[in-house]
């Protein structure tokens, strides 16, 4: 009986062998190296940096010319910013045209969202003002204010740099 199944053995492994070097198995696959290497683009990290990238230009291009850039970074990816929420404080706040100890806002911009596409209202640097929502984002907080004492429009969201809890002194 062992010699049976010897036998039977042999002949499946000689047959197997037969039909894999009857299909071509027998020569060896070979992977050769590109000299070019692979796309950063096929990356899920650059296909999303890539999106996002598109996704800034499609706002930057929407973004009305009397819009100024910032003097400190903003949101690099819109689509992370956070949800607004009712400020609950009851303390007064002030616009804040100083950044790192120079004022470089003589008058403070209120703007449409945290994507600061338009202008909505301005006021000098050192207004009071009433805080209304606010928006915790990755990198630049906003908040919607409203300007104390000034006629409409005076409601717009302010970037926090430009917004001080203690009085400024104009």
């Amino acid at each position: 009986m062992v010699k049976k199944i010897s036998i039977f053995m042999l002949i499946l492994v000689l047959f197997a062998w037969l039909l894999l070097t009857a299909c071509g198995a027998s020569e060896v696959a070979v992977v050769e190296e590109t000299a070019v290497p692979p796309t950063a683009a096929a990356t899920p990290d650059a296909t999303a940096t890539a999106a996002i990238a598109h996704y800034v230009a499609t706002i930057d291009a929407q973004r009305s010319p009397d819009v100024p850039p910032l003097p400190f970074v903003d949101n690099p990816d819109p689509l992370q910013c956070g949800i607004p929420v009712t400020w609950t404080a009851d303390s007064q706040a002030w616009l804040n045209g100083v950044y790192e100890g120079e004022l470089v806002r003589p008058t403070v911009f209120l703007y449409d969202s945290h994507l600061r596409l338009n202008i909505e209202a301005q006021a000098p640097h050192g207004s009071e003002v009433k805080v209304l929502l606010y928006q915790q984002n990755p990198v630049t907080d906003y908040y919607l204010v409203k300007i104390i004492g000034a006629g409409e429009p005076n409601e717009g969201w302010v970037p926090a740099p430009f917004l001080s809890f203690e009085q400024i002194e104009s």
